[in-house]
């Protein structure tokens, strides 16, 4: 089990959906969400241990997931080390796989909404959890 996943994306309904999900699933602890860019930027912010698991939605009204990792790349590199930043979307348009390439913080784009086996597959790759 990990300790922290924070959601962000504008949707509560996508949000609430992927808490259940990962409730269900039994591999976090605790699951913070977020439907503004910039208040999950200010709790980032604030922590000295960086939640294991970061999933973001690239089509944020405010800010957009480009907006948000433009500004996650400038917080301290030694916090988000063990940080994994998966980006989520409904469609991916030419523009957004272009974008994907350029920034190395993406471990991986998704399809939502999110649900029990994608959740396993993430929990196994990026933390060897078997569920």
């Amino acid at each position: 089990m990990i300790n922290t996943i924070v959601l962000v994306d504008d949707d509560t309904a996508t949000n609430y959906i992927h808490e259940t999900y990962l409730k269900r699933v039994n591999c976090v602890e605790n699951v913070l969400s977020y439907t503004r860019g910039e208040t999950a930027l200010e709790y980032l912010q604030s922590l000295k241990t960086f939640p294991e698991l970061i999933f973001v939605d690239i089509n944020m009204p405010t800010m957009d997931a480009w907006e948000f990792l433009d500004m996650y790349e400038k917080l301290d590199m030694s916090l988000k080390i063990n940080t994994r930043v998966i980006l989520l979307t409904t469609s991916i348009m030419a523009s957004d796989k272009e974008k994907i390439d350029k920034y190395t913080q993406i471990d991986e784009v998704l399809f939502k909404p999110l649900n029990e086996p994608v959740i396993k597959q993430v929990m196994n790759k990026y933390f060897n959890l078997t569920l």
